[in-house]
């Protein structure tokens, strides 16, 4: 585990010994119970729109959605406050420390992956990963226009993806949800899935892998993603 993540857990960790979250409200539903900060006025709807597609989601991956517990500050500043980072999923401990301006079906799908992947593989691979849970947070964005809006680069654009496996830098989570929008568009759900289940070691297969799921070779699949990218849609 990263040392961020590990001084992060130790935080909450204190934060849980010191009481912290026992006045916090709770809410339960058949799938997540959420600690909501004091006095944060939770949107209409904003519960159940969130346990909605944290189910849809995982029928898409084909898991049972596992119980999951959720604690939502008002902003991201309030989790500063407190001395820790959020966004972050503890995938082992199924529990969310996430702000509400920032949307959760990304974290809960954090959970999902963990399911279809050992703990010990995790993140299967930075690109992929962050990916998956860009493309899946619920927010029906077009990625490819979100990606294109960010105005990069070709130094950005033309980055191998096999220099991303383990790290991949946070303002280019729109890049690779725009990536698995592209990949579902040509080759299927069913083979994107599969190809996210079976990446191992921060993806260190995943040329193979394309090769043998997608029948293009990495550099190909990236090239094909570009093209796309770049394409003018017409009307």
């Amino acid at each position: 585990m990263f040392s961020w993540m590990e001084a992060t857990r130790s935080r909450i960790q204190t934060l849980k010994k010191e009481g912290c979250f026992d006045s916090w409200p709770k809410q339960k539903t058949e799938s997540i119970t959420f600690f909501i900060y004091p006095d944060l006025v939770v949107p209409n709807n904003w519960i159940e729109k969130r346990t909605t597609i944290y189910k849809i989601n995982a029928d898409k991956f084909g898991i049972n959605p596992p119980k999951v517990i959720f604690f939502v500050y008002s902003s991201i500043e309030i989790g500063k406050k407190m001395g820790l980072i959020p966004a972050i999923t503890f995938v082992k401990e199924k529990e969310i420390h996430g702000h509400i301006n920032q949307s959760p079906g990304h974290e809960l799908t954090h959970v999902i992956l963990g399911e279809i992947n050992t703990s010990e593989n995790l993140p299967a691979n930075g690109l992929w990963a962050e990916g998956a849970c860009v493309y899946f947070d619920g927010t029906n964005t077009d990625r490819k226009k979100h990606a294109l809006s960010l105005n990069l680069g070709d130094v950005v654009i033309d980055t191998p993806w096999i220099h991303w496996r383990k790290n991949f830098p946070d303002n280019l989570y729109p890049l690779a949800g725009s990536i698995i929008q592209y990949c579902i568009g040509k080759y299927g759900w069913p083979d994107v899935l599969n190809y996210i289940k079976e990446l191992e070691n921060f993806g260190a297969n995943d040329e193979t892998l394309c090769l043998k799921i997608f029948h293009v070779s990495y550099l190909e699949l990236q090239n094909g993603w570009k093209v796309w990218l770049k394409k003018v849609e017409a009307g």
